[in-house]
């Protein structure tokens, strides 16, 4: 990453490229501030928002300072299950949105989006709010 510029690009390539390979999703760039004002038919089908939540690890070394560096990027994925369901289906829904993402990251289709997208944590909504869900994966991207 060298510019904001170059960030801004790879995050748009990013949701380009997932929203390609995961048709069935709804794939954007800006965060669901409120899932439950969302539309019911996008959130059963999953709602992917590609965040970014700063960056670093530029070079250090002369006639490279600033460059080179990485983003820690966040998927958060909103779902909603049947009102009638288990609290557990919010759980395997969510995982199902895991999965895919994962899917993505490791084979995000050619041309690569990036230079590199590593998984690093994620997060789950713990059944508490059902029949909505939410999930976010942390990840490393190199543009």
């Amino acid at each position: 990453m060298t510019t904001a510029r170059d960030l801004d690009t790879a995050l748009e390539t990013i949701k380009t490229s997932l929203a390609a390979q995961l048709p069935h999703r709804v794939v954007g760039r800006s965060l669901l501030l409120d899932p439950m004002a969302a539309d019911e038919a996008d959130l059963r089908k999953g709602v992917i928002c590609i965040v970014n939540g700063g960056g670093g690890k530029w070079a250090n070394y002369l006639g490279r300072e600033g460059q080179l560096g990485q983003a820690n990027t966040s998927v958060v994925a909103f779902v909603l299950v049947d009102e009638d369901s288990a609290p557990v289906d919010v759980e395997r829904a969510e995982l199902a949105l895991l999965d895919d993402v994962l899917g993505w990251v490791h084979n995000p289709g050619l041309p690569r989006p990036v230079n590199s997208v590593l998984p690093l944590e994620f997060r789950q909504s713990g059944q508490l709010e059902h029949p909505f869900g939410c999930m976010v994966l942390t990840l490393n991207v190199k543009p």
